[in-house]
């Protein structure tokens, strides 16, 4: 009877190829949080009468009229089941609506709207500070 033998490979793990995926996936997510809160660029319109408003829940409408509820993206017709799902599970009902100067003012207030509807307390729109003679 002859046996057979076979050697044993050692086993080894590669330590290199796994710091590079931890480092890319680190950037990757590091970069994706602090891109987060500058994704929607707005023009806001100026006012010089305008109050910090207490943290609230924040809806960003841009030139073209998409919406976005703290960065996610919501089409009109899905925002008022969002914005209630979103509301029942916060204490401070307070909503933030931050439209482009340049958007058609019917997209705010239909936004303003669904809001109540949703259950939001309070409503505020952002503006951004103007200097004294500047319009």
């Amino acid at each position: 009877m002859k046996v057979i033998v076979r050697k044993k490979i050692p086993l080894s793990l590669e330590i290199a190829p796994l710091i590079d995926i931890v480092f890319l996936l680190l950037i990757f997510f590091l970069l994706t949080s602090l891109g987060s809160k500058q994704a929607v660029q707005l023009d806001l319109p100026k006012s010089s009468t305008a109050k910090q408003a207490q943290e609230s829940l924040s809806i960003w409408i841009t030139k073209k009229g998409e919406i976005f509820v703290d960065d996610r993206k919501v089409k009109m017709e899905f925002l008022l089941s969002f914005l209630r799902a979103i509301l029942e599970e916060r204490e401070n009902k307070v909503i933030s609506i931050k439209a482009d100067a340049n958007v058609p003012f019917k997209i705010p207030v239909q936004v303003m709207d669904i809001s109540r509807k949703a259950g939001a307390e309070q409503i505020s729109i952002a503006t951004q500070e103007s200097i004294e003679g500047e319009t």
